[in-house]
Order: C-alpha cells, then structure tokens, then sequence
C-alpha cells in the first residue's frame, strides 16, 4: 500500500512538473547562418486623414517665416532644429495639404522623403527659394497593440517598422500570446482587411504583407489554449497545478484512511 502511494505522488508531481509553455520560441524554423529575404519596401506612406509636420531651412529669415506656420494654442510639434512649434498639416480626403504660396499639394502615397523632396523642387522651380532644406516629420501617427502582449498605442517615429519591433516597442509577447495565430487588422480604404501570421514561422512572417506595419493598424495577441483553460468561472481547471495539488492531498488523505 506505501508502494502505491509513492507511486500516485510521484505521478501527480509528474504531471504538474512537466507541464510547460509550448510553441513559444519565434522563428523555430530558420537555421544558423540562413539567409532570410525581406520585403524590399514597407515604408510609411502618406494617408488622407495624417498628419505632418513641415519646416523649410533656409538662409532668408523673411523665407523661412513664410513657409513655415507657426503652432498656436497647443496641437503643434518641436522640429528638431528649428528652435520653436510649428503646427502640423492634415492630409485631406483628396490626399493633400495646403501649404503656403505653393498651395495644394498632392502626398497621399508619399514617403517622408518624397514629401520633402517634392515641395524643394516646387520651390525651386517657382522661383521662391534658392537653397531650401525641407525636414518632414510624422505627427501623431501610431498603431495599437491589444491581447497577451504589452499592449497600448505606440508612436511611429521610423519610416519602417516590422512587425517584431511593433512587438518589441508593446514589450514582447507574454509567454502565454499564442505565437502561431498574431492577428493584424488594417484600413484599405473603406475596410478593415485582417491579416494571420504565425510568428514560429518564417515563411508565415517574411511572406506577410504585414511585415512592415502601417499606421492605424492594430496586433492582436489571442491568449494560447492552456490560458484559456485556466481562465474558468471558479479559477481552478484540471489543466491547472491547484487542480492536482488537490487531488493529490485528497489521495493521501484517502490512502491513510484505508492504511488505518
């Protein structure tokens, strides 16, 4: 009878010791020194309804007063360099902004570079500055992290961002995210289009149209299977240790009853 208590415990003891987190190293298939092709581009690109911050450098002070508008009751963003507030631009529904003497000017599809590049040669070409240096930052851009990961919203501060540094920028993934199912909701015009990628992969994460994560998307971490066991009304499941301590102190007691 000793025999087969020992036996029971040792069982028992087994069972909650070797219960561990499955499934939660990323990229489990890539080998040492693989080459691994990323996607070429996934740069932030100009939507309507962004905004941006533009400062043109130039050696003509009156010049530089003009193009530049100046933030005014708050809403307005320190360029880097510039020494004082300068009130963001808005892209329109038509993929625009209004900027001064030179008027609309079309970004939507725009990198920050583009966007600079493009209102230097309109101000060269018409005449209104010689020398001009145009800085283009992003203004309140983010996106959102939701579920088992370090959630809230994260500023865009880079012209590219993967989808690990998203993750990484929330803090991680919590050892009980499920890494195989990372859902990634995204506006394409007038629809929410979701994407699935399974982060033990690498075919799943470097194929993704997701890879490079735009502004306004939302990462959602679902909680792996064993949470969602454990999360019961009474807080106690057989797929938890609680569970089989229990059972455990029941047999015992049991066994030292019929031993008696």
């Amino acid at each position: 009878m000793k025999k087969w208590i020992f036996l029971v415990l040792t069982s028992i003891t087994l069972l909650t010791s070797c219960k561990t987190p499955q499934d939660i190293a990323y990229l489990q298939d890539v080998s040492t020194q693989q080459s691994i092709q990323t996607p070429s581009d996934g740069y932030i690109r100009f939507q309507p309804g962004d905004k941006l911050s533009i400062f043109v450098h130039s050696r003509d002070e009156q010049l530089r007063d003009l193009f530049n508008i100046s933030g005014r009751n708050g809403g307005s963003y320190n360029m880097q360099g510039g020494g004082q507030n300068y009130a963001p631009y808005t892209v329109d529904s038509n993929g625009e902004i209004d900027f001064p003497v030179l008027g609309s000017i079309k970004i939507e599809g725009l990198t920050r570079d583009q966007v600079a590049k493009t209102i230097k040669e309109q101000l060269i070409s018409n005449s209104l500055c010689k020398d001009p240096i145009v800085n283009v930052a992003f203004y309140d851009m983010s996106f959102s992290v939701l579920g088992n990961a370090g959630t809230g919203v994260k500023q865009i501060s880079k012209d590219r961002i993967t989808l690990f540094e998203a993750i990484a920028m929330a803090s991680d993934l919590q050892i009980d995210g499920l890494r195989k199912n990372v859902l990634v909701m995204r506006q394409e015009g007038d629809k929410q289009v979701p994407y699935r990628v399974d982060l033990t992969s690498s075919q799943s994460v470097y194929n993704s149209p997701v890879y490079y994560i735009r502004q306004n998307d939302v990462i959602y971490v679902e909680p792996n299977n064993k949470y969602k066991r454990n999360s019961t009304v009474m807080g106690s499941s057989a797929y938890q240790p609680t569970f089989w301590m229990s059972l455990a102190s029941f047999l015992t007691t049991m066994a030292l009853i019929f031993i008696k």
